[in-house]
């Protein structure tokens, strides 16, 4: 197959080549699309949960009647939890896959609550946000993102022996689930703040659970030496 080397085009046929003829985008034009797109749909939602934040103790008494059937005030708090914690996550790029996730559930319910509304009127914007949270599944965060910078510069992406704390990490996690089902199964009765602060703790604690507890030394060795030896030569 010709390969056209774009190093010999001058400037502007450069630019023409990679907008009309070049199909297929590079690793870093891939990752700059996937930062982007991550960056842009996570702030966009910020102001969605803030507006619920300030209108709390309205909303609380008449959540858009119950969505998903846990309580108007739960529901509530799980959304601002998705709309705001979960969007500066994906901005951030921690755990990004999570992040998404819980923002694509979040736009799910709400496609599902306006089903039968007219699409162009109130429909077609939260299944924008539903495309853009599926594909940043499917994708992940990318190179630009604080978990590639935590985990992606190695071979191995769990954690090395320095770091292996399995059984309090398994522990953390499920201590992290039970809040969460306390908090969304509203058992102990909290209120609206306390329940924010204790679904704020469960998320540190899961937090704590994927990464665990100290970042060993020269997590990257056998990366750096392999650098180094390419250098070398």
């Amino acid at each position: 197959m010709y390969c056209i080397n774009m190093e010999s085009l001058p400037s502007m046929k450069k630019i023409s080549y990679w907008f009309f003829k070049n199909p297929a985008a590079s690793s870093d034009n891939m990752n700059l699309a996937v930062a982007f797109l991550r960056i842009f749909s996570g702030v966009m939602m910020i102001p969605y949960g803030w507006g619920k934040v300030e209108r709390y103790e309205t909303l609380k008494e008449n959540f858009f009647g119950d969505p998903i059937g846990i309580g108007d005030e739960t529901s509530l708090i799980i959304c601002i939890f998705q709309q705001i914690f979960c969007s500066i996550m994906l901005v951030l790029g921690v755990q990004s896959r999570f992040a998404a996730l819980m923002l694509f559930a979040n736009m799910a319910v709400a496609v599902k609550f306006h089903f039968f509304d007219p699409f162009c009127a109130v429909k077609a914007l939260p299944m924008l946000f539903l495309g853009m949270y599926a594909f940043l599944i499917i994708s992940g965060g990318g190179r630009f993102s604080l978990d590639n910078l935590i985990f992606g510069s190695c071979k191995e992406t769990r954690p090395r022996d320095g770091n292996k704390h399995y059984a309090a990490r398994i522990a953390l996690m499920s201590g992290a689930f039970c809040i969460s089902w306390a908090i969304f199964g509203n058992i102990f009765n909290l209120g609206g703040v306390s329940s924010a602060i204790a679904l704020l703790a469960a998320f540190a604690i899961f937090l704590a659970s994927v990464y665990g507890f100290i970042i060993p030394k020269n997590i990257c060795r056998k990366r750096s030496r392999r650098l180094a030896g390419g250098e070398s030569r």
